[in-house]
């Protein structure tokens, strides 16, 4: 079973009636883990023992989203620490202490939208080492004047956000900081639950500068600006449509 449907799966066994009450959120608990493994990716980090990632991460939703996830808060913190040990394990990145996953509110934040602030954090006890997997090929660190023992960020794409306009998810925004599947399967990064669009319909990715999507072989097609596409550079402001489901494209600053 995969690491992000063996987290659904846990947390349905942890609280009766989990899905009933969560689907009636604009934010599904998944969207939580999908995001953790992105940020977790997108802010590796180099040193001389190999990659290291964040391990102490903190969500700041809508108080209305926090209570309705009240009656498995702190199973959703545990089950979300565990997404991150294990991708962690999957990709042979290290963790400098133990994961820790906080979900709280604040006002301000709309329904349906999340924040998430990460860290690495060494002040704890050590996670064991995991075997698993073999480590993630990293190239060392340039050598600064500073000498050794000194990390570097790898690089990061800017933050788009992808909108959708129109059918039964009307309203709901996307953060894509990497390549983002797009369809209907729940464990795409953006799913979409329209009968027109495929399971796995598209793929944003940031390549050579340029945000870039591409069709996946899907049933309907894409079009971008009104224009029927295989593949397309993205811009802010662009128009996307997976079958008959519009998209909004647009770039942070």
């Amino acid at each position: 079973m995969g690491i992000l449907r063996d987290f659904e799966h846990r947390l349905e066994g942890a609280v009766e009636g989990f899905f009933a009450r969560a689907f009636r959120s604009n934010l599904q608990p998944v969207e939580l883990a999908k995001a953790i493994q992105r940020y977790a990716a997108n802010y590796r980090q180099v040193d001389y023992n190999g990659v290291v990632v964040p391990n102490s991460y903190r969500f700041t939703l809508a108080p209305d989203d926090l209570q309705r996830f009240s009656g498995f808060h702190e199973s959703l913190q545990r089950e979300l620490a565990d997404v991150v040990r294990r991708t962690a394990q999957e990709h042979g990145w290290r963790l400098r202490g133990r994961v820790a996953v906080t979900v709280q509110s604040r006002d301000g934040v709309g329904v349906g939208t999340y924040e998430l602030q990460g860290r690495v954090d060494s002040s704890g006890a050590p996670e064991p080492e995991a075997s698993a997997a073999e480590p993630e090929e990293a190239a060392p660190p340039a050598q600064p004047a500073g000498g050794a023992g000194s990390t570097r960020v790898l690089p990061t794409t800017r933050t788009a956000f992808v909108d959708v306009r129109g059918g039964s998810e009307h309203g709901r925004r996307f953060e894509v900081t990497g390549p983002a599947l797009l369809g209907r399967l729940p464990e795409c990064d953006i799913t979409l639950a329209d009968a027109s669009v495929s399971r796995r319909h598209a793929r944003i990715d940031h390549r050579d500068g340029s945000w870039v999507i591409e069709d996946l072989g899907s049933t309907n097609g894409m079009r971008v600006n009104d224009a029927a596409v295989g593949r397309a550079r993205l811009r802010d402001g662009d128009r996307i449509e997976l079958g008959s489901v519009g998209l909004a494209f647009s770039v942070e600053g």
